[in-house]
């Protein structure tokens, strides 16, 4: 790993967790504000444009990430293209309002709907500059942006929250906070970037972009399609509980990964123009995030009561069981998180749409089938749909790519004996904690002192890949 990757990877992770552990106070503070009705009310409005977004930038970051070279009228074109699928899903998301509140028989979702279409017309001069300033590994001033976004949102919702905007102040908080941005934007704009839009070489983005749109849309239609269906067939109540538990794995799983997802896709393809083996590249950072991620991740199953309990309050106690069993789907989806990077970099952008068309309806049917059952099966479900997930990318990158399964199964031989020692560590930990009479904050506050000792002496015992960047990590400090 080059040393500009390196700083790449540091102020990316910087940026990422300083904004994760921003986001978990305001989260902290919010549930406590707000009941679990109010937030399911949010969560599916905000699930329905979350998932529009991944349209409205219809690949062009992506594109001029790729790129082997950038030109103005490249920059000025992906501007243009991002203008007419931005601002028209805005529009569409405006009109649309009424008709998405009849349809859940929930008419604060026409305000908050609208409220959210604001960021829709300002995307364009967010996403490109950003492109821009990735594709230069410059993330040291993205992290400067992402802070003032983050504590513009943090206090701005806070704020309105207190002052009993109930959740009409998430809506406002983060659109607010997306007009920040725009202003910091401004100021880091790369040197000589234009900001007029051109529609000359739109049709080329947009067949680029159309099949990493999709793609971004069905990923992102996962963990937002329990919010729309719960929602319909169920009661913002049970959207609330079960998006507690989901967004508690998902805090945990991304916090660690957002710090590296960034820096993957320029990481890829730099590799691939440079000739380097695109594969080994994938498998060595694939490997790396999982011996690292695996292991929280069953933690994380083991203790996700007391953790609900201490981040949220007790109002979210019975979200625990589902965290518990989402947190599997999450460890099966981790084995090829880049997986979409790896094929966007290869060219393979139809079969990456595919793979990730295949994937979500087998969590749609999971959880339209098992809703009837109760949420705990529904969280099972998404638990099996993550294993099928598992063998499907891995089927298509054997196929396409030439990923030998079996070389991926030793790969990560390491990282699933350090998961399941790690957990077993942890579950007798709380357990033996609990059999003292002790609490069970008292409990999680013991697994979260003796495990990270206990992880590190597996890396280090069984000489993970990670152990070599550890080191380097101690050299420089030590220095």
């Amino acid at each position: 790993m080059s040393s500009s990757i390196r700083r790449a990877v540091l102020f990316s992770s910087v940026t990422r967790y300083s904004m994760r552990f921003m986001g978990l106070f305001s989260t902290m503070i919010i549930a406590r504000l707000l009941t679990p009705e109010e937030i399911g009310t949010f969560a599916i409005a905000s699930a329905i444009v979350m998932v529009m977004s991944e349209f409205r930038l219809l690949g062009a970051g992506a594109y001029l990430v790729r790129e082997q070279e950038l030109t103005e009228e490249k920059i000025r074109s992906a501007t243009g293209l991002t203008v007419l699928i931005s601002w028209g899903l805005g529009l569409v998301i405006w009109l649309a309002a009424p008709w998405v509140a009849g349809f859940y028989e929930l008419e604060p979702l026409s305000i908050i709907f609208r409220i959210l279409s604001v960021s829709f017309f300002v995307a364009p001069f967010i996403s490109i500059p950003t492109s821009v300033l990735m594709r230069s590994f410059r993330f040291k001033e993205l992290f400067v942006v992402k802070l003032y976004t983050t504590l513009a949102n943090v206090l701005i919702t806070i704020s309105l929250i207190l002052a009993g905007f109930s959740y009409y102040a998430l809506a406002w908080g983060y659109t607010l906070a997306v007009l920040v941005e725009l202003l910091v934007l401004i100021y880091y704009r790369p040197a000589g970037m234009p900001w007029g839009p051109s529609f000359q070489r739109v049709g080329t983005i947009a067949r680029f972009g159309i099949y990493t749109s999709l793609a971004g849309f069905l990923r992102k239609g996962v963990v937002t399609v329990p919010d729309m269906i719960i929602g319909k067939l169920g009661t913002p109540l049970q959207v609330g509980l079960f998006s507690r538990g989901l967004g508690f794995i998902e805090f945990v799983s991304q916090t660690l990964i957002m710090g590296v997802k960034p820096v993957v896709l320029p990481y890829l393809s730099d590799v691939k123009r440079s000739g380097g083996d695109i594969n080994q590249a994938y498998l060595q950072a694939s490997v790396m995030l999982g011996g690292l991620i695996w292991p929280v991740l069953a933690v994380a199953s083991v203790v996700s009561l007391p953790a609900i309990y201490l981040f949220f309050g007790d109002q979210w106690l019975e979200a625990a069981p589902y965290a518990s069993l989402i947190a599997w789907w999450a460890i099966f989806r981790m084995v090829h998180w880049f997986s979409s990077d790896l094929l966007m970099a290869r060219g393979f952008e139809k079969v990456m749409v595919i793979k990730e068309a295949v994937v979500f309806f087998a969590h749609f049917l999971a959880i339209l089938l098992l809703f009837p059952l109760g949420l705990k099966a529904v969280a099972a479900g998404f638990a099996g749909a993550g294993a099928i997930d598992l063998v499907v990318t891995s089927w298509v990158l054997w196929r396409y790519l030439g990923l030998n399964p079996a070389l991926m199964v030793r790969a990560w031989r390491q990282n699933a004996l350090i998961m399941v020692l790690c957990g077993l560590a942890a579950w007798g930990c709380y357990e033996a904690m609990l059999a003292q009479g002790f609490g069970m904050v008292a409990g999680l506050l013991v697994v979260a002192s003796v495990l990270p000792p206990v992880w590190l002496g597996l890396i280090f015992v069984l000489k993970h890949p990670l152990r070599a960047e550890l080191v380097r990590v101690i050299r420089i400090l030590h220095v």
